[in-house]
């Protein structure tokens, strides 16, 4: 009953044998994937739908977080052949790596998983609070009521994972970095409150960054990356970069990439196609989705507009 699940991607998604342990445990369940999405460093975002039936995670090799979207009432944690919770609408469940989980479905619900491991973990906690990684060990979650995550989990139905280019992609990774600071700072051993941020960017900061992006529109680029250009966390580095440019780092670089394809079909008479692969997107398609819905016409009528213009 597995279906071909929707895949947005870096990369695409293919099985990875011994990688997403509780994955495997789904499709051995017969539970349809409805979308997947590898992202920066191995980390993967899914959606699932489930109908009924028994799912057991047998000690699974990475992290999870499981959050429910509708329903769930029908989704019950079973020990030693009993009930001992039951989910619902907004539940949160977390499966650390190694934990171990029975699972009775009586009904269809669909739910979103946030696979991550210990690097992810490690790298996150000496980022944002230089904490020694050792000391944080994740504490096992059966439907958990946490309206923060429960608000992601809503954020994410709503996301188009098949949105243009790598604006989409850079998003994602944005929010997949929020949702690994969330389970860090609250459902482990040493919870701590991610430590405020004030202030801006410096302007040798902001003007670094803005000649490196505008160097690499037509590469891939990662909010990691980017942090890293100016020595910040993925934590620290959203926050300044939103107090400096008064947007999110992947609103700024789609910005500057359509500003560009824009500039270019105004003045020149390169293809289509390859002013899109040239300004970093993925395809034409793509391209034009995103060219119009910022500029209210379609690269072609924006080119012909110009011609037009200088026709006079």
């Amino acid at each position: 009953m597995i279906d071909n699940p929707t895949t947005a991607n870096h990369s695409p998604v293919q099985d990875r044998p011994g990688q997403l342990d509780i994955a495997d445990s789904l499709r051995t369940a017969g539970v349809a994937p409805q979308r997947m999405m590898n992202l920066e460093h191995g980390k993967t975002l899914a959606q699932w739908q489930n109908r009924e039936g028994e799912v057991r995670y047998e000690r699974p090799r990475h992290h999870a977080l499981s959050i429910y979207i509708d329903k769930g009432q029908q989704a019950q944690r079973m020990v030693n052949g009993k009930a001992v919770s039951r989910g619902f609408p907004g539940a949160v469940c977390l499966f650390p790596a190694g934990s171990r989980s029975i699972w009775q479905i009586g009904g269809q619900f669909e739910f979103f998983h946030f696979y991550f491991n210990d690097v992810d973990v490690a790298r996150c906690a000496s980022q944002t609070w230089d904490s020694d990684p050792d000391k944080i060990q994740l504490n096992e979650r059966y439907h958990r009521e946490d309206p923060i995550l429960a608000q992601a989990g809503k954020l994410l139905v709503l996301s188009d994972w098949q949105a243009p280019g790598q604006a989409m992609a850079m998003a994602m990774d944005h929010l997949a970095q929020w949702l690994l600071l969330q389970v860090v700072s609250r459902h482990a051993s040493v919870a701590k409150a991610p430590p405020a941020v004030t202030g801006q960017l410096s302007h040798q900061y902001r003007r670094l960054l803005q000649e490196q992006i505008h160097a690499e529109l037509d590469q891939p680029l990662t909010l990691s990356e980017m942090a890293g250009w100016v020595n910040l966390s993925p934590y620290h580095f959203a926050r300044l970069f939103r107090a400096t440019f008064g947007c999110a780092p992947y609103q700024y670089v789609q910005e500057q990439r359509l500003i560009r394809a824009r500039d270019h079909l105004r003045q020149s008479t390169t293809k289509i196609t390859a002013i899109a692969l040239a300004c970093g997107f993925n395809d034409a398609s793509q391209f034009s989705r995103a060219f119009k819905a910022r500029f209210g016409m379609t690269p072609s009528q924006c080119r012909s507009g110009a011609h037009s213009s200088k026709s006079r």
